[in-house]
């Protein structure tokens, strides 16, 4: 009707005062007319608007409108358009009758053969506050939701979603135009029991509300197959969702939040015959049938009533009634069946009290066992699936025996529930009980004097309390938490928890000191036992035992301990402690990045510990040990803070005498520890905490201090742990100084210890077969005849295998026997020289000592030091690219060499300065203005960095500018600034080390760390040259001493004037 009324409000009838419209009214509200049966009457609507979504209140009705059995007709009903001054603007006769098509409409089918006929249209009215509510067709299926909504309806607020009057449109079953397809992820609805969904989508959203401004809200529901598929309101493959669903009308719908909440209610199942997604919605879309083929839609867009949902974005499916299959209700099984589901609904009723009004609807629906299946199907909690095959079955007797037998699962599952929590509250109160009755002997025990047996859990407590004297605040958290501890429940979590506590608390050694031994030449005995070398590095810490004995006292002290690896920092520290007769602990800070791993957890966390501090107080079993922080450099930064703020506190005399652990929770005194750190590079040690240590630096070792250490400890160490002697085997000093030259250049001591244990092993190899071969037969007798003898298959017997599992089980049960140490007669004995030294650790690693013997002119050696503490030489090598006759190039250069980006800087700091110098010193030579350069530094896999290579390359770029090679023993090391100044560098004598090693005897270095040299053995300076540097005209004289000014004016003379003819030929062409 509400399309007639707006087709006839476009016709241009406007203004009316009053329109007639003839409609079949079943109720009339609001009004005069009270018919009890549906009468054809005409009623005067006052002031038509143009849009038909809003009529006035007081012409609110509920109609029937007549269809044709397919599809809403604008022609019925009939309207009859009059103005009552008779002029309606028009050339018709306001009196004329619009022209009618009469149309009887045809009567609702039934839908199965058993259920009775069903009204075919059923209207609701739009009468919610914050949302719509809508009547609809339920096209035979059933309408006991729909019929107590139409009468509970009353309420006539509007809203933005309301709608004065509501008349639905209606569809017959079996003939539906296509319709909205939703997909639906949850449980699917069943016919008859309304439900809701959450749209998403924008697009259906808005086609939700459309169809229901249209009186149209019809929709069919789809459940997605797979559940791990993403959520989504369209259906975008037809595979995706299963072929049999629900047809759907929208009863209400309100915003919620992102989502637009629908209130439907499920009419009847059907099955899908044609789906057309989104993107093939068009006049010329294609539809996916049921057997995945797609076709061009015969129908054309203006065919069929809801084309409009083509342009809305959505899918839209044709679908089919899918019928129950013609059942008997009186049969046996089928009584059967019915009288199962009686005593399941009465079951029901009394284990559970809150489902009467569920077992109260069920049983009003014994005498229609299709909604009956379909009622119990969704009032269970079962999956998704199983609904799902619930509505795909047509037979109702199996229908319904699925709906039992999820009934029962229900009511079996909710039986053990019910079961299990009584078995559980009764435990808990048995317990509360026991605890009750505990508490009153105890108190019975009190009150009569009678002395209360000690708390076996805390007397091995108060028994390690007797040899400690915890400070008052440690006594206080003890007597608390013992307390706490007696009071508890034997089965409470809290007991272990407390527990815990005490065991750690207890275990802290508090007030035990071990007594310190101040014996100088003991401690030096002991340092030179165990290291050669490192004289500075004993007198620092025979000079912290000095001071100790002297006041009586060691205080707390922090010293680091810093060199390359392998150089004995660790064995140092444990010499030390040996030498004050202390405990020594060993803390590995590699990788440490939570603060918590240092200082512990608070004891709310599960499984909370203390922290490394306390547990290595703990291991030491005194108050003053000698405390290890190995490689501490290596502590994890990338967090802002963490464990390395915890170590401020713990390394500061003035403040880790109060060190608190997060889960002791109890000041603890450290300041009678003696801390002593490790660290490889100094550098990766923040600032702070850098500041509270006293830094010891444990340098390399020179080859000569590597010849004398394997001497005197790694061979005899190695022979004994290959269980040989020097007496059967010998190296020779030749051979281990070839070890250290041609195969360990690292500063440290490992990879010599490793490769001399392998002489040993391989030593030992070839003894043993030495004497093997030996004492194996010769007598051809004993040596059977190939040729002669018959391959036979080895069976084991029977007596040798239960020897041998005797012996299994033997060895098992008894302790392993020791294996007897081989005798090596006197006369074996082997001599590793340098000549048979690759027999036993294979082919030299560097071959070279040098890679210029004669190096051309633009190659200069400069000095390396890496954070292993290994001094190298590093080659500068500089080439013009193209000739400077040529012209082809461009006057400039580019580094190569895996550079970082302050050796990139040093690089063109150098080349700025070059230019500068020569144009200063020799003003002919024009090498700069035309010479493309390219420099490099070898050994390109070496990521290369820091500022030390400056007068390098300062001296490659002029060694190519005057075309004159630099001598092969000069190396140099030393920053270079843009006027010349010659600034400090580090690792001196690491690099001294490393240009021995290349043959070099002249060693160009800064002035300004000329001291540091005094400071380097006389050893590491032997052989070796030093010229010390201010600015680089010194180095210039130094390795350029004979050249004339002359000569380096004309170097390139020619090449210049062969370029400027060329030049001048351009320029006249």
């Amino acid at each position: 009707m509400l399309k007639a009324l707006a087709q006839a409000s476009a016709t241009g009838v406007r203004p009316l005062s009053t329109v007639t419209a003839r409609v079949q009214l079943h109720q009339v509200r609001n009004a005069t007319y009270a018919a009890t049966a549906p009468t054809i009457l005409d009623i005067n609507f006052s002031d038509l608007p143009r849009s038909p979504r809003s009529l006035p209140q007081e012409t609110r009705a509920r109609a029937i409108l007549a269809t044709d059995g397919t599809h809403f007709t604008t022609e019925e009903p009939t309207l009859h358009m009059k103005k009552k001054d008779g002029n309606d603007g028009s050339k018709k006769s306001p009196e004329e009758p619009a022209k009618e098509k009469k149309k009887e409409p045809e009567p609702a089918k039934d839908v199965e053969p058993n259920r009775p006929k069903e009204s075919g249209s059923v209207v609701a009215e739009a009468t919610s506050t914050g949302g719509t509510s809508l009547g609809g067709s339920n096209g035979g299926g059933n309408n006991n939701s729909n019929n107590n909504n139409n009468n509970n309806n009353n309420n006539n607020n509007d809203d933005d979603h309301s709608n004065n009057m509501s008349s639905v449109v209606s569809y017959q079953a079996g003939s539906y135009p296509p319709l909205l397809a939703i997909a639906m992820k949850d449980k699917p609805p069943l016919p008859g029991r309304p439900f809701s969904i959450n749209i998403s989508d924008p697009a259906v959203k808005k086609t939700i509300i459309e169809i229901c401004d249209r009186r149209e809200p019809h929709f069919v529901l789809f459940h997605m197959k797979d559940p791990e598929e993403p959520d989504t309101d369209i259906i975008n493959n037809r595979d995706s969702v299963y072929t049999i669903g629900v047809h759907c009308y929208v009863q209400r719908y309100y915003e919620d939040g992102p989502y637009l909440r629908i209130l439907g209610y499920p009419m009847e199942r059907c099955r899908l015959e044609k789906l057309t997604v989104p993107s093939e919605a068009s006049p010329t879309s294609s539809t996916v049938a049921t057997d995945g083929s797609t076709a061009p839609d015969p129908v054309e867009e203006e065919d069929f009533p809801t084309a409009y949902l083509k342009t809305l974005g959505v899918s839209y499916a044709k679908v089919s009634h899918c019928k129950d299959e013609p059942y008997d209700p009186n049969t046996t099984e089928f009584r059967a069946l019915i009288e199962d589901v009686k005593n399941s609904l009465s079951k029901m009723a009394r284990v559970i009290p809150n489902k009467k009004d569920t077992v109260r609807d069920a049983s009003n629906l014994l005498s229609s066992p299709h909604k009956l299946a379909d009622f119990i199907g969704s009032t269970t909690s079962a999956t998704p699936k199983k609904v799902q095959e619930m509505l795909e079955e047509l037979n109702v007797e199996a229908r319904l025996q699925k709906a039992l037998e999820l009934f029962k699962n229900e009511l079996e599952a909710y039986t053990i529930a019910e079961k299990t929590m009584k078995e559980l509250s009764s435990r808990a109160d048995e317990a509360q009980t026991k605890q009750i009755v505990k508490e009153y002997i105890k108190g019975l025990q009190k009150n009569a004097g009678l002395v209360e047996q000690e708390n076996s859990k805390t007397r091995k407590f108060d028994e390690r309390l007797k040899h400690l004297k915890l400070s008052e605040e440690a006594m206080e958290a003890y007597n608390s938490e013992k307390a706490k501890m007696e009071s508890q429940n034997e089965h409470s979590s809290e007991l272990a928890v407390s527990e815990r506590y005490l065991d750690w608390l207890t275990s802290i050694p508090w007030g035990v000191y071990s007594k310190d031994r101040f014996e100088v030449k003991l401690a030096k005995d002991i340092l030179d036992r165990d290291h050669y070398g490192l004289k500075e590095v004993k007198e620092r810490i025979l000079e912290f035992i000095s001071m100790g004995k002297v006041s009586g006292k060691v205080d707390g002290k922090i010293l680091c301990l810093t060199g390359p690896p392998g150089t004995g920092k660790t064995s140092i520290a444990k010499s030390i402690a040996e030498a004050l007769d202390r405990r020594y602990v060993r803390i590995a800070m590699g990788g440490i990045q939570d603060v918590h791993e240092v200082k512990g957890h608070r004891r709310t966390y599960i499984g909370s510990i203390p922290g490394r501090i306390i547990s290595a107080l703990k291991s030491a079993k005194t108050s003053n040990p000698l405390m290890l922080i190995d490689e501490i450099d290596k502590l994890d930064l990338s967090r802002s803070g963490g464990a390395a703020s915890a170590f401020l506190e713990i390394l500061d005399p003035e403040q880790n005498n109060a060190f608190v652990d997060n889960y002791i929770d109890v000041k603890v005194d450290l300041s009678k520890v003696l801390f002593v750190c490790t660290a490889n590079y100094l550098g990766n040690i923040p600032a702070p905490l850098r500041d509270r240590m006293e830094i010891i630096d444990v340098s390399g070792y020179t080859n000569n201090e590597k010849l004398e250490i394997a001497t005197r400890h790694l061979v005899p160490q190695a022979a004994k742990k290959a269980g040989l002697s020097e007496k059967h085997v010998s190296i020779s000093p030749a051979a281990i100084t070839r070890l250290i030259e041609k195969y360990c250049r690292e500063s440290g001591l490992r990879n010599v210890k490793k490769l001399i244990t392998r002489i040993f092993s391989k030593a030992s190899l070839k003894i043993v077969e030495m004497l093997e071969e030996k004492e194996a037969p010769k007598e051809k007798s004993d040596v059977a005849d190939p040729a002669k003898t018959e391959t036979v298959r080895a069976v084991p017997k029977p007596e040798d295998s239960k020897q041998f599992s005797d012996n299994i089980s033997l060895s098992a049960n008894d302790e392993q026997e020791e294996v007897k140490p081989l005798e090596i007669p006197t006369d074996v004995k082997l001599e590793i020289t340098p000549e048979v030294l690759k027999d036993y650790v294979g082919p030299e690693i560097y071959t070279r000592s040098r890679v210029y013997d004669i190096p051309p002119p633009g190659v200069a050696t400069g000095l390396s030091y890496s954070t292993s503490g290994n001094g190298d030489a590093l080659y500068i090598e500089s080439i013009l690219t193209h000739a400077i006759s040529s012209g082809s190039g461009h006057a400039g250069m580019h580094v190569t060499g895996h550079l970082k980006d302050v050796m990139k800087e040093s690089a063109s700091i150098a080349y700025s300065f070059a230019k500068s110098f020569l144009v200063k010193e020799y003003p002919e030579n024009r090498f700069f203005e035309a010479a493309d350069i390219h420099i490099h530094c070898p050994d390109g896999a070496i990521p290369k960095d820091g500022p030390s290579a400056g007068i390098s390359f300062t001296s490659s770029l002029i060694s190519l500018a005057l075309n004159k090679a630099l001598p092969p023993t000069i190396a140099m090391t030393g920053e270079i600034t843009l006027t010349g100044k010659v600034l400090p560098v580090g690792g001196l004598r690491e690099k001294i080390l490393g240009a021995k090693r290349y043959g070099c005897d002249t060693i160009i270095f800064p002035k300004d760390i000329e001291n540091e040299l005094e400071e380097i053995p006389k050893e590491v300076k032997e052989g070796v040259k030093f010229i010390p540097v201010s600015w680089y005209s010194e180095v210039f004289d130094a390795i350029f001493p004979d050249v004339t000014k002359e000569d380096c004016n004309n170097v390139w003379k020619k090449e210049f004037e062969l370029l400027d003819e060329k030049k001048k030929k351009k320029d006249s062409n």
